[in-house]
Formats: C-alpha cells, sequence, structure tokens
C-alpha cells in the first residue's frame, strides 16, 4: 500500500489552482506553508520514513510537493494532528 501512495503521489502535478492538470495546489500562504514544512521536519526527526516529497515544488509560491510517509506510530505528532 505504501509504495502504491508513493508512486501515485510522485505522479501528481502540483501547481496553480486553475491549471486543469494541477491535482496539488498551493498553500495559502507563507505561514501555512511553513507550518506544513515544520510537520514535514516533526515526522522526519521522530523517525517517520519519507517515501516521497518532503520538499518545496518549484520556487514561486507557497508549493509543497504530495508527501507520503511510512513507519509513522501513534505516538508521532504527524499522526496525532490534522496537516494542511
Amino acid at each position: 500500500f505504501v509504495a502504491a501512495a508513493a508512486a501515485k503521489a510522485k505522479e501528481w502535478k502540483a501547481g496553480p489552482q486553475f491549471e486543469e492538470s494541477s491535482l496539488h495546489g498551493a498553500q495559502v500562504d507563507k505561514i501555512q506553508f511553513d507550518k506544513v514544512m515544520g510537520y514535514i521536519e516533526k515526522g522526519k526527526s521522530e523517525g517517520a520514513k519519507c517515501v516521497a516529497g518532503g520538499e518545496r515544488h518549484g520556487s514561486k509560491g507557497f508549493f509543497v510537493q504530495p508527501t507520503v510517509f511510512s513507519e509513522v506510530t501513534d505516538e508521532m505528532t504527524i499522526a496525532k494532528e490534522e496537516i494542511f
């Protein structure tokens, strides 16, 4: 399942919301972008394995690559809190 989810996430095109080929839009602002990136780093530091994404997408806007983690335990922050 994890491999299939990671493969699908890698296929998703991040881009502007009005582009028909975009499947993953930008975060609303820098505050939200930084919050999401913080959760990604927290997941890594707590021992989760990032199997897809986990980085900024492009150099303009607040795009985050579609991200998939494995080896997440119930005690980890990324398992307990919603991340958008």
